[in-house]
């Protein structure tokens, strides 16, 4: 079995709202766990970032499906590469905001302290989503 990874950025449509995201992460988690993928979507009210690891035909059904979805426009494909391993490996679909990135790890991204993610390589975009999981942890994790 091939496996693949896949990074893509989408800007969002007006068809896109909160309820519709949360419809979005609800099948996500049940579809992916039911096809062997894995990933992660970062939200942002501007953007879209999504990493999909997992069996190549299952993968590209996926993105096929995303590049007709009516609540994506501007889709620019960041990586796409055959990988040994995966990054997220323990998420059907973990769900991430850039807005929890602090001040050191953004400037990594960008100077505006806004990050374009149309604009980033493939591995600035896996390092991105890393760094938020990263951050994510950090802040979730209890304080002694």
């Amino acid at each position: 079995m091939h496996m693949v990874r896949l990074i893509y950025v989408s800007t969002m449509t007006d068809a896109c709202d909160t309820e519709a995201l949360q419809d979005i992460l609800s099948a996500s988690k049940k579809n992916n766990a039911e096809r062997g993928i894995s990933g992660v979507l970062c939200y942002d009210p501007a953007f879209f970032m999504q990493c999909l690891e997992g069996p190549r035909d299952a993968v590209n059904e996926i993105y096929s499906r995303i590049t007709s979805d009516e609540r994506h426009k501007n889709i620019t494909l960041l990586e796409y590469t055959e990988v040994d391993g995966r990054l997220f490996e323990n998420w059907t679909m973990g769900f991430l905001r850039p807005n929890i990135l602090d001040k050191e790890t953004l400037a990594k991204y960008t100077t505006t302290g806004r990050v374009n993610p149309h604009a980033l390589k493939a591995e600035q975009a896996r390092n991105f989503l890393l760094d938020l999981v990263e951050q994510q942890r950090r802040q979730s994790a209890p304080n002694m």
